[in-house]
Order: C-alpha cells, then structure tokens, then sequence
C-alpha cells in the first residue's frame, strides 16, 4: 500500500492520527446514546454495518486523501464498539465476574488482530492489499443481521440488583466522573499506555521487515502465533486472578495492572535493541504477555466505579483518549519519530523511535498505581449513585 500510493512514513502516521481524532470525536456521543433510553443493540449493530463498509472501502482508493476518507469511517464507527458493548456485558455479570467476562469479550479483538497479522499478510501477497481490505470488511457486513436478532440486551443494572437506575445527563455524568479519583487515574494511565503500546503494534511489522528483511507474510506468520499464544492467554488468565483477587482486596485490580506494566518495559526496550531476530521475538513475546494483561481489567475497573446510568459514557471517554493517543498520537509519533531519526523508510530510525516510544509505559504505571488509593471507595461510592 505504501508503495502504490507512494505514502510516506508519516503520511502513515497522519492516517493513524485521523483515524484516532475522529475516534476520540465520535466515542462520547455514541456513549451518551448508550447511556440513554436508545437500543444499545441498535447503536452497535449500526457501528458494526458502518465499520466494516468503510473497511472494505478502504480497498478502492486511489489516493491518500480517499484512503484517508475512508479510515475516518472506521474511526468513527468502531468508537462505540467498547460503550455499548462493555455496558451490556457489565449488565450481565456481576462485579466478581466481570473483568473475565469483559475479557472474553475482547478476545474477539484479540483473534481479529491475529489474523490480520497472519491472514492479513498472506491474502496481501497472494491477491494484494485492496482485495484484503474488501475481504476482511464484507463478513462484517454479514454479521449485521445476526446481531440483531439473536443478541438480547440485559435491563440496565440488572447484574447489580438495580431494578430502575436514574438517568443522570451529560453534565451531571460529567460532573460525577471528574470527581472520581480513580477513574481519573486509569483514563490518565490508559492513555499514556496507548501511546506506547499501540504505537509499537502499529509500527512492529514494519521494524521487523526493514531491519530483519523479511517480507509482509514472514512477519505475519511470526507475530501471528505469539499475539495468538500471549494476547489471549494474558488477557483471559489476569483477568480471572483480577476477579479472584478481587473479592478478597478490589485494590488488586490496579495492582495487576502496574505490576505487569512495570514487567512490560524491559521486554519491549529489548525487543527493540537486540539485534538477534529470533531473540527479538522472545522479548517481544514478553512484552506481549505483560502489556495485555490488563486489558479486561482497567475496562472492568471502569464499569465499577461509576454509577450504573453513566457506565457507557464512561466507557466513551476511556475510548476517546484511546483513540486520540493510542491509535492517534501514539502511531504519528513513531512515523515521525522515525523520519526524524534515520532516512526515510530506514530501520534505524524507526528502531529509535520505538524505543523512545516505550518509555510511556513506566509512567503508566504509576498513574494505575495511584488509582488502587480510591478504587474501592469509588466503587462502593457508584453503587450507592446508581439509586439515589
């Protein structure tokens, strides 16, 4: 793709950022929609159908500026994913559940982003990157339907034995947030580890290709299996020891999150700085297993601590400044970052850059670790408000 429409590294950048300045745009309006009276089965069909079109869209350009159009309906619409969903999950599951239950739920993100590293890359080579792009968005599509009518939503506050939650608007929601220490403290965290983190999963394929010579589907099928293995593994497993641990100390939620956060450092500065490709990849596998471990966990930790009536808005906000920093900022960083470094398209310079990048996810580690100070009060504190 970057040679046939003769992009730049951060022209690739600039395409991560839109995509995630119109996520972040996007996330807390749909949110408020979960939050409210409409179908939140409704509004993630509807961002279901609207993702996958654009995506296959994507597969016709012929130019920055079209790509660029098209990965704005991607942004937008994948940003109600996470407040719609995670809201109907945590209706479903009760607090001691819910980290895993969220946890199951984003393994399918999980195994998607699996086959675009090992599928994306083969369907690449064999029928090249437009006919990819249209194959990996038509099943989506098709899905649509089947979402509709088979899902049934749980009543809002049903797994915490709320019978009728108040509604509560926008600037009272937002109010009640930015009172909340914790919530505060795991936005702040989940932003800084986005920076890093998806700058890296964005950037990694390219910095094995230009410094180890390989090609898209050597990469694919190397990725592949250790975000397979580690991913899933990682999510699922801190997950049910958060849940675990949580019934005896809420505060293990945060803990987990800053231990593995401060794991997660080493593995990927020498993922980066080895100059052995099998080596590499042995850190990167552990880098892997560290900084995924706490992805059902700080969603379930923001489910938790706000009132029932303000869990989709909630959501819309930890997104947004996912969006923004992560899938935004974090990835036109490093495609800057690395024309800054070393000459264009080079792996010096994108090597460097990386490097750099991975120094955020110590200090988010301290935020999370900040966050275990008020975290249970915060969650006694929500249940009270879902009520009143």
């Amino acid at each position: 793709m970057k040679a046939d429409l003769s992009l730049t590294d951060s022209q690739l950048g600039m395409l991560a950022l839109t995509f995630g300045i119109f996520h972040a745009a996007m996330a807390v309006p749909i949110g408020r929609l979960a939050d409210t009276r409409f179908s939140r089965k409704s509004v993630l069909t509807a961002c279901l159908g609207i993702w996958s079109a654009a995506t296959a869209v994507c597969g016709v350009a012929t130019n920055f500026v079209q790509l660029l159009i098209a990965r704005l309906g991607v942004g937008g619409a994948t940003a109600g994913y996470a407040p719609t969903a995670f809201s109907l999950v945590s209706d479903k599951f009760p607090i001691h559940k819910r980290s895993f239950a969220i946890a199951i739920c984003m393994s399918g993100m999980t195994i998607g982003m699996i086959l675009s590293m090992v599928a994306g890359g083969a369907l690449a080579e064999a029928v090249g990157w437009r006919m990819t792009f249209i194959l990996v968005g038509v099943p989506g599509i098709l899905l649509v339907p089947l979402l509709m009518y088979t899902i049934q939503a749980p009543e809002r506050g049903h797994a915490d034995g709320i019978e009728e939650a108040n509604e509560m608007g926008f600037s009272a929601s937002m109010k009640y947030l930015m009172a909340t220490p914790s919530f505060i403290f795991v936005v702040l965290g989940g932003a800084i580890k986005a920076v890093a983190f998806n700058g890296i999963i964005q950037w990694i394929p390219s910095f094995y290709i230009r410094k180890f010579d390989l090609t898209v589907g050597e990469v694919g099928m190397a990725l592949g299996p250790i975000l397979g293995v580690c991913m899933l593994s990682s999510i699922l497993l801190s997950s049910f020891i958060a849940d675990k641990m949580g019934q005896k100390d809420l505060r293990w939620h945060p803990w987990i999150i800053s231990i593995t956060l401060l794991l997660n450092f080493p593995f990927i500065y020498f993922a980066f700085a080895v100059d052995s490709y099998y080596l590499s990849l042995v850190c990167y596998a552990g880098a892997t297993l560290m900084g995924t471990a706490m992805m059902g966990i700080n969603n379930s930790m923001i489910q938790n601590a706000v009132p029932v009536q303000v869990r989709g808005t909630a959501t819309a906000i930890k997104t947004a400044m996912l969006g923004l920093f992560g899938w935004g900022i974090g990835g036109a960083i490093v495609g800057v970052l690395s024309d800054s470094f070393g000459a264009q398209g080079s792996a010096e310079g994108l090597q460097t850059a990386l490097i750099y990048v991975s120094l955020g996810l110590p200090i988010a580690c301290v935020a999370f670790f900040l966050s275990s100070r008020s975290y249970a009060k915060d969650c006694e504190k929500a249940k009270q408000a879902s009520v009143a």
